[in-house]
């Protein structure tokens, strides 16, 4: 019989060879050569505690889930993608690194963007958007998606679920925030949102929810987009393109009034 010091050595997941690799070799690696699953981590609690929700209000609907580059939810099928960088703590350094941020990095965060995704996997599965009281309430989905957008930070015609007042973008986007909110256990948000427009649209939610629960949806393929094990490219060259796409041009006119006020001397440093 294995002592325990031993049986637990051999229980220890083994690393991916990659996982020790110095940034810039890390960044020569295709992603489909990261072989990351979703299950067994801590990821896959999230999506269970995701589904749980679901289940609780009564919705017959389960998203299934993969790995991919970025967060989405295709029209096409009632699933959600999940970036890579999450399944991995080396990835999610690199992540932080070349964006700064890492999204959806907590578990916190990460059901907060799962609940969203979820409200478009159920507007497309129940076809929702072609109510007339919901186009009446969130707009017409099928507006084009704006390259940019400029919030309204004191709107309250719409919830403040995910940063940058997401609501505001687009109806489809409009309708996921309020559903997540909606969904959140514990969210309080009658009170939340008493004296604001948006309440209208949560009051929506929480009838036509009640509605569809118990309902199935109508019988739709499941498959993965974009799936990470298809995609050949880079981890370069998939963070050169995201920055690209995310870059946005910033004025230079108080450049040089910053540098008399900061200095970059290294004795200044800290």
């Amino acid at each position: 019989m294995a002592s325990p010091r031993r049986s637990r050595s051999r229980s220890r997941a083994i690393e991916p060879a990659w996982a020790g690799l110095p940034d810039r070799e890390l960044l020569q690696t295709p992603l489909k050569d990261l072989k990351l699953r979703i299950e067994g981590g801590w990821l896959e609690r999230c999506v269970a505690a995701m589904e749980g929700e679901l289940a609780a209000r009564g919705l017959r609907i389960k998203p299934h889930v993969w790995l991919s580059d970025e967060w989405f939810s295709p029209p096409e099928t009632p699933g959600i993608a999940i970036p890579f960088y999450l399944a991995h703590p080396r990835l999610m350094r690199l992540e932080r690194k070349m964006m700064l941020e890492v999204e959806g990095g907590s578990p916190a965060e990460c059901m907060r963007l799962l609940r969203h995704e979820a409200g478009h996997v159920v507007q497309y599965a129940y076809g929702v958007h072609r109510r007339s009281h919901w186009r009446k309430l969130f707009g017409n989905a099928a507006k084009p998606y704006p390259d940019h957008y400029r919030a309204n930070p004191a709107s309250r015609n719409h919830v403040q679920h995910l940063r940058r007042w997401y609501a505001q973008c687009h109806p489809d986007e409009d309708f996921a925030e309020t559903f997540a909110v909606w969904l959140t256990p514990r969210a309080n948000w009658r009170k939340r949102y008493a004296d604001w427009p948006a309440l209208a649209k949560l009051d929506y939610v929480d009838a036509l929810m009640g509605e569809l629960a118990g309902v199935r949806p109508s019988a739709r393929p499941r498959f993965k987009v974009d799936p990470l094990s298809k995609l050949s490219g880079t981890l370069g060259e998939h963070y050169q393109a995201k920055r690209n796409r995310y870059a946005i041009d910033t004025p230079s006119v108080f450049d040089r009034d910053l540098r008399r006020i900061f200095s970059d001397a290294p004795r200044h440093r800290e």
